[in-house]
């Protein structure tokens, strides 16, 4: 199975792990916004900040999207897989 992963265009460092890592790393940009990304080909969405306008709080997604703020590319990483076998 192909592993994706949507990340925002700022967290650069994220998606190089990601993609060191085997994910194939959709960036998102500013004038993105989740509703423009189909969500079940991804298994998760990273951004910044969750109270960007990249997402809408009321917004029901089928993949996690993980605030990445304050966060390592590992810990990123960790929260991707928590409770998913490799």
């Amino acid at each position: 199975m192909n592993r994706k992963v949507v990340v925002e265009n700022t967290l650069e460092d994220v998606r190089r792990y990601l993609a060191d890592h085997g994910y194939d790393v959709r960036t998102m940009y500013k004038d993105d916004t989740v509703e423009d990304i189909v969500t079940d080909e991804y298994d998760a969405i990273v951004v910044t900040d969750l109270n960007s306008g990249n997402v809408d709080r009321n917004l029901k997604v089928n993949v996690p999207v993980i605030e990445a703020a304050g966060l390592t590319p590992g810990e990123v990483y960790q929260k991707m897989t928590r409770g998913r076998r490799h």
